[in-house]
Formats: structure tokens, C-alpha cells, sequence
């Protein structure tokens, strides 16, 4: 592994701290004061001579007997969790025992009677009573001091009381990594004392809350937390876990230096595997297979803003997108990704997983999807703050870093249309289909194998440079299509302006018109009213080349048929009393002399063509 680098920006800390007391911000002195009770005297050199001077609180002792104690062991080996427990509650219990009995009498003679030798000895209730067990407060003091307890902001903001404590992992599974969940911290809390009771632990918590530094999660887009290290992406170096860098999930896969890319022989059907090579077969375009790739080190460097989903998208099956699933999910490891689907993300209480996880992959949407409040989903996307509503809990404002995939078999609808929600969607065509004998075998065990994963982790990571996402012209088309198909009042403009044979539509007319094909495209969709069919189509006329004006003269510009009227039967618009044979009579209705409409602008300035009123024709 290589030598660590000094990197103190790397993680930003909102103070500085020394072995004993962590203050809360260096630009807080008040705090630091108001906490400073937690420092250990420097006449503390013996307890339990100092607890004989009779002058100590209970909770002083308790904390100081902690401190103390824990100033004499070494910290990066300490001893055993029972040696621990043994070895504290022998010394507070001794400190309480001194400070009942006090110092004894110097002139008292040797032998003599023992209220005599010891004149101050506390009685009754001025008593300090024994512990059976260690106590909250020096729980909480162990593990502030020993497994790096911190509070861990949840959003951008460390002043609200809005954090969570994370206490270091220095083995396991998970190590190099701060654990926040609820279940880690009660067991270990329950490690050094199995007999404490729930409101203990409660109070545990409680003091952890209060006595320990906040740091905030890791965020320099260079460093991503592996198996066995953390990887310095913009110097290509791995250094060593550190507990001053917080992160809450890692890639379960060691980085391998020059990872060699295995082929992999298969002799039942004599075929020959790598993972390059099943990449390439993915896509017919090169521009979807880089991204592809790219995509993987999205899913695995989760500092960077890319501020992009993507949607791996496909109305046919056996395309290989649930396999590539399954290789970002083993790159992730467990506990590292979450399964989210669209729907959630507009119903209460599915987000939770947000809060420790550094990937979203779900490789299953239902057909039919409707996202009905997206504003979530759009802040997961781009790392923005949302609110995060929690069972029998408070609501609280979160922050998710990281990637998020998406598999679809069918195009969701989501309610907000907005250009700010389509340009965070990179929507991926798979459309390459695996027909024939399936080889499932790639998906259980060829892509489970740590040599495939070390590779692909180390080309990834070592062999690239980028912090933006590519996006492809098929990518790109198909977002098109998706903003037409999600949106019905965007495929009857363009369905309506291009075809359109008047160079004036007055508003009314554009709104009938509307009414009219709506009934026939969407059946069973949602018809906008009129007021916000007039706000929104503006912006869609104006893509498509018109502009909306005010009092248009309407000769020259609807004196001759427009056929749109009798496609749709627009009733309202048919020549009033007509009852002949001829679709152009039909389709040429009395018009007014001027209307507020909109104007192709290729013929919106020719001589005579309009004139402006600075009033608006409400009723119209």
C-alpha cells in the first residue's frame, strides 16, 4: 500500500481537537468553554488522591476516573473491551470509595479506632454510591476516545442539531468507514456495559450528542474509499484509511495496482470471457460504451457532482442491462447501494436508505410509473438538500452524494415537465437483444469473481481521467422522445405548429384545437384548463418558431383554409351556417379583424401585418 499523504483539506472538519476534549468549532469558543468540563485537570494526576480531598462532584469523578484512565493505555492498541470494563470500574469504584472514607488523620495513632483515623468519612445519603457497572457518561467518554465517536451533519448546516453519531470501523467489513446506524451503536454501547438498560442507552446517546466533535462526510471529489484503502484519484496513489476522512460506505473491492483483465474459458460451451469484451457487445455505438464505462466510476466515486441519473432504458428483454446491475452492485458491495424505484420517490418513508448508502441501482420499475412529486428525486440527483420523512421520527433535511441508476422497460410519467428535471436525466438506449442460449453464467458467477471486479475497479479508477459524464446523440434523441412522450401538451405542439396553414392562431382557436385532439391522443389523460394551457404553451411555440403577440390583423394571414379544423372537428371554428360539400368552405370560419395569438415569425413583420395594443383582450 502506498505511504499516506498529507492531505488536510481533504475532509473539512468544523474544529480541531485534542486527545482529550474535542470542542465543536474553532470559531466557537463559547462552546468550547460552555464543554470544557470534559478536560481532565492537569492536577488529576491521582484520582483517587484527588477524590480524597472529598471535592469532587459525582459526575466529575465519574468522567475524570474515565479520562484518566483512558490517558494511560495506548489508544492505537488498547486493550480488550472486557480488560476495559474490568479495569475502569475497579478504578472509578476505588475514586468513590476514597472520596467516602477521605484522607485520613495524620495524628491519628496507628491502630487507632477507624472513625478516628478517618473523621470525614461521608455518611448516608452525602454518600457516592458504588457502580455494578460502567456508567453512561463514561460509555460515552470510551467511545468519543477510543472508536472516534462524531457527530456527522446530515445536510450542509452543523449548528442545528440536525447530525448523526458515527462511530469508526477499524475492522470488519466495513472498515475505514463511520457506521450511523442505530443498531452498531446500541450493541457496541451494550459492549461495555450488557446490563444497561434502555433509558441508558437513550442517555448514552444523549451524551455522545453533547460531548462530541462534528465532522462533516468526506466530500474532495478525488478520494473514494475502497476495500483496503483510500484512493487518491487525481494523484493515483492509494493511501490508508484515516479516521480524520469521514465516509459512510466504501467499495467492498480491493484496489490491485496493474489488475490484470482475466479471460475466463468456459469448457462446457468452449467460449472464451472478458470483461472488455462483454462491454463492447452491449452496444453497437462506441459513444454508449465509453459511457457505460464512465458510468461505472460514476457509481463508485460519489464525491463528484455529476448531477446526472441515468436511465438505462429498453422495451425488450435479454438486453444485458439487469446484468450490468449486477456487476455495480458486486463493485459497491453490501451495504453500499440501495434498490429505490421511481414510484418511492414521491411517497413517504422510502428514503431512509439515502442516508448511508453511496449508489441508488434499481434494475426493476414498474410499468406504468408515475412520479408525481419529483422534487426529491431532482435534489437526490444533484446532491441539494431535501427533507427525509421518517417513521415516528421528526422529519429532517438530508443530503444524498453519490450516483443513481435507473432501469426502465417503459418511459415513466413524471408530473414536473421542466427543463431543470429533463437535463438531469441521461437516458441510455440498450437496444442490442442476447437471443439464443443464455449464458447465465455471466451474471452468476463470472461477474461475482474478485479478479473481475479488482480489474474493473483499477480501469476505472487508474485509467481515466474525467469529472462530467458524456452524452451521446442516441442519448440525447432519446431524451427527446422522452420529453414528447411525457409530455402531451409538447406533442400536440409539435404536432399542431408544423402543420399548422394559417400564420395566425389565435389563442381561443389554439385552445379548442387542443380540447379537440386531446379527446382523440389521451382518452384517459389529464386536460390542462385553460388559464394554464395559455401559460405553458408559450414557451413550446416559441421552439417551434412562433411568437406570441397582441391584436394580430388577421387578413393575409387566415383568409384561406386551415385544414386542422375538420382533422379535429373543431366545431366551434367551422364556417357558421355552411352546409355544403367543400372541406376548404368548411374550414375557412368568419374571423374577426384582429386577434391575440401566435404569429409564425418568418411572416410576423411584413407591411401591414399587425398592430399592438399595450392593453391585453382579457376575455380572448
Amino acid at each position: 500500500m502506498e505511504a499516506k499523504e498529507n492531505r488536510p483539506d481533504a475532509c473539512t472538519a468544523s474544529g480541531t481537537a485534542n486527545s482529550i476534549y474535542k470542542d465543536f468549532s474553532t470559531d466557537a469558543p463559547d462552546i468550547q468553554e460552555e464543554k470544557g468540563w470534559l478536560c481532565l485537570p492537569e492536577d488529576c494526576v491521582d484520582m483517587v488522591a484527588v477524590c480524597e480531598e472529598q471535592s469532587i462532584a459525582y459526575d466529575n469523578l465519574l468522567a475524570y476516573a474515565a479520562l484518566s484512565y483512558l490517558q494511560g493505555i495506548d489508544a492505537e492498541n488498547p486493550p480488550s473491551r472486557d480488560t476495559i470494563k474490568f479495569e475502569l470500574l475497579t478504578l472509578t469504584n476505588c475514586c468513590i470509595d476514597a472520596y467516602n472514607l477521605g484522607k485520613r488523620d495524620p495524628n491519628a495513632a496507628p491502630g487507632a479506632k477507624h472513625k478516628d483515623a478517618y473523621p470525614d468519612e461521608k455518611q448516608g445519603a452525602e454518600r457516592y454510591k458504588r457502580l455494578s457497572g460502567l456508567h453512561f457518561l463514561q460509555i460515552a467518554i470510551v467511545l468519543r476516545e477510543l472508536h472516534h465517536a462524531i457527530g456527522i451533519p446530515c445536510n450542509r448546516a452543523d449548528d442545528d442539531g440536525n447530525f448523526d453519531i458515527g462511530v469508526y470501523q477499524e475492522s470488519g467489513p466495513n472498515k475505514g468507514c463511520y457506521d450511523t446506524t442505530e443498531e452498531v451503536l446500541t450493541r457496541l454501547i451494550r459492549s461495555y456495559n450488557m446490563a444497561i438498560t434502555t433509558k441508558g442507552v437513550t442517555e448514552t446517546v444523549a451524551t455522545l450528542r453533547d460531548i462530541c466533535e462534528k465532522k462533516r462526510v468526506c466530500t474532495d471529489k478525488d478520494l473514494v474509499a475502497v476495500n483496503n484503502g483510500i484512493y487518491d484519484y487525481g494523484h493515483k496513489i492509494l493511501m490508508d484509511f484515516d479516521p480524520e476522512l469521514v465516509f459512510l460506505a466504501k467499495s467492498h473491492i480491493d484496489f490491485v495496482d496493474h489488475a490484470p483483465n482475466p479471460v475466463i474459458h468456459n469448457g462446457e460451451d468452449g467460449t472464451d470471457w472478458d470483461v472488455v469484451s462483454w462491454m463492447n457487445e452491449l452496444s453497437d455505438d462506441p459513444e454508449i460504451v465509453k459511457l457505460l464505462w464512465q458510468i461505472i466510476g460514476a457509481v463508485i466515486r460519489p464525491n463528484v457532482s455529476w448531477n446526472k441519473s441515468a436511465w438505462f432504458y429498453s422495451t425488450l428483454g435479454n438486453n444485458g442491462k439487469g446484468t450490468l446491475c449486477v456487476l455495480l452492485r458486486n463493485l459497491c458491495g453490501s451495504g453500499a447501494w440501495a434498490s429505490i424505484p421511481l414510484k418511492n420517490f414521491s411517497e413517504p418513508f422510502m428514503l431512509e436508505p439515502l442516508t448511508r448508502v453511496s449508489a441508488v441501482i434499481t434494475d426493476e420499475n414498474d410499468t406504468g410509473t408515475f412520479v408525481d412529486d419529483a422534487a426529491a428525486l431532482k435534489s437526490v440527483i444533484t446532491g441539494d438538500p431535501f427533507q427525509l420523512n421518517r417513521k415516528f421520527k421528526a422529519p429532517r433535511n438530508v443530503l444524498f452524494r453519490g450516483f443513481m441508476i435507473q432501469c426502465v422497460n417503459e418511459l415513466p410519467k413524471l408530473r414536473d415537465k421542466s427543463e431543470s428535471m429533463y437535463r438531469r436525466l441521461l437516458v441510455i438506449p440498450f437496444d442490442k437483444r442476447f437471443q439464443g442460449c443464455e449464458r447465465k453464467y455471466i451474471k452468476d458467477d463470472y461477474l461475482n469473481r474478485q479478479d473481475v471486479l479488482e480489474y474493473v475497479l483499477y480501469r476505472v479508477l487508474a485509467e481515466t481521467d474525467y469529472y462530467e459524464l458524456a452524452e451521446p446523440d442516441a442519448c440525447s434523441a432519446l431524451l427527446d422522445d422522452f420529453r414528447v412522450a411525457n409530455d402531451p401538451l409538447r406533442q400536440f405542439a409539435d404536432e399542431i405548429f408544423p402543420a399548422a396553414s394559417w400564420h395566425l392562431l389565435p389563442c381561443k382557436f389554439l385552445y379548442d384545437l387542443y380540447r379537440h385532439w386531446f379527446q382523440r391522443n389521451q382518452p384517459s389523460g389529464r386536460m390542462l384548463g385553460r388559464n394554464a394551457f395559455y401559460e405553458s404553451i408559450g414557451g413550446l411555440a416559441e421552439e417551434q418558431g412562433w411568437q406570441l403577440q397582441e391584436r394580430v390583423r388577421s387578413t393575409g394571414r387566415m383568409d384561406f383554409p386551415e385544414p386542422l379544423i375538420l382533422e379535429y372537428e373543431v366545431k366551434e371554428w367551422m364556417k357558421s351556417g355552411f352546409r355544403g360539400s367543400n372541406p376548404d368552405h368548411l374550414c375557412s370560419p368568419d374571423l374577426k379583424d384582429s386577434y391575440r395569438g401566435y404569429v409564425r415569425i418568418s411572416t410576423a413583420f411584413f407591411d401591414g401585418g399587425y398592430d399592438i395594443d399595450d392593453s391585453t383582450n382579457k376575455e380572448e
